[in-house]
């Protein structure tokens, strides 16, 4: 049976919770301290870069920015395309707990780490919204699509025959107040779970299905710097995390005030041959197919200059009175245009008010 066939309608492949996780679950505070800055992980959903780049270090002074995306969570890439950015991630990478749980979940060997990251939240308020990950599609993906498509991609139903199944363990080693984990096992208008042990444990999930959030972090009415921006990092100085903007200190605190989370990613296949078949891009779909198919579904034009009606050259036939020519499949270029994300990430969305 395929994965995708194990998966419930409307819901997702049911968790598991991993208590304890680490022998020395201390290790993932010091090498968080060690290892900044830490980037707004919105950089995602701001531009047409492949979402593998928003940690490079690119200032976002000229990119329009989607209202209501810059929060107080900031991220650091660990290991990437299933290789450790951070030397003492390796063992993370393949770490057996995770391994076993995706095994288990999905009823299948086939089971390819790709990810680890940390996610550090300064005291705020819960976010108010639910979501789903950014998934991945065979010929799709991070390294050759931004965050905002393949969020949209998912959030569609149009690729499914194309999509990658991803396993996410998210876990935690934060002992201060509060900052819970919200998820919907069974749906998201169906009962959730709130996760309240925050130390040394994880939920091994199918996050590009189950919904999930973090509950306020901090003291009740706590609240981030006003003046972030897509821009501002967080780092530890030696004594206290500091949230910065250039050369401007924001913010300060301390240690055990910011929440640590280390997600890990793993790609799950039905077999040796579908993984095969999918790492050589057979039945996969291109950004040029992807915008042709979200052409099609969409009751408007796509919002994109490159979609406009192409100019006819001096051996064109002339067009016949009164029918304009159809406007063209925008191609890669499309992808930095704000109006072709606004356009889809309002049609199709991973995000849950409330």
């Amino acid at each position: 049976m395929s994965i995708a066939a194990l998966r419930p309608a409307n819901a997702c492949l049911p968790p598991v919770l991993v208590d304890p996780l680490l022998d020395n679950p201390q290790q993932i505070r010091a090498l968080a301290r060690e290892n900044g800055p830490y980037f707004q992980p919105a950089r995602y959903l701001i531009d047409g870069a492949a979402a593998s780049a928003a940690s490079d270090g690119r200032t976002a002074a000229d990119v329009q920015i989607p209202a209501g995306i810059i929060g107080p969570v900031f991220r650091g890439d660990w290991a990437l395309g299933g290789e450790a950015v951070l030397r003492e991630a390796s063992s993370l990478l393949t770490l057996p707990a995770f391994v076993d749980a995706a095994k288990s979940m999905c009823g299948s060997s086939e089971v390819v780490p790709q990810q680890v990251f940390v996610n550090l939240t300064a005291p705020s308020g819960g976010a108010p919204f639910s979501h789903t990950d950014i998934p991945e599609f065979v010929g799709v993906d991070r390294s050759n699509a931004p965050g905002w498509l393949l969020s949209a991609m998912g959030a569609s139903g149009l690729f499914e025959a194309e999509r990658i199944t991803i396993i996410t363990a998210v876990s935690w080693f934060y002992e201060g107040e509060r900052g819970f984990f919200r998820y919907w096992p069974e749906g998201r208008e169906a009962q959730s779970i709130r996760h309240e042990d925050l130390w040394n444990t994880a939920v091994v999930g199918d996050n590009d299905f189950m919904h999930h959030k973090v509950e306020r972090t901090g003291a009740k009415g706590a609240v981030p710097p006003a003046t972030m921006t897509i821009d501002s990092l967080l780092d530890f100085d030696g004594n206290h995390w500091v949230i910065t903007d250039g050369d401007n200190e924001l913010a300060r605190y301390d240690d055990v005030e910011i929440r640590l989370s280390l997600s890990w990613k793993a790609k799950v296949y039905d077999s040796p041959e579908a993984r095969e078949a999918a790492e050589m891009g057979v039945g996969g779909v291109s950004i040029e197919e992807v915008l042709a198919r979200f052409g099609e579904a969409l009751d408007e034009p796509l919002a994109s200059e490159t979609a406009s009606p192409q100019t006819p050259g001096p051996e064109a036939a002339p067009r016949t009175p009164g029918r304009e020519t159809a406007p063209r499949t925008p191609g890669r270029e499309a992808l930095s245009d704000p109006r072709l994300r606004d356009q889809l990430s309002a049609r199709w969305t991973s995000y849950v008010p409330g």
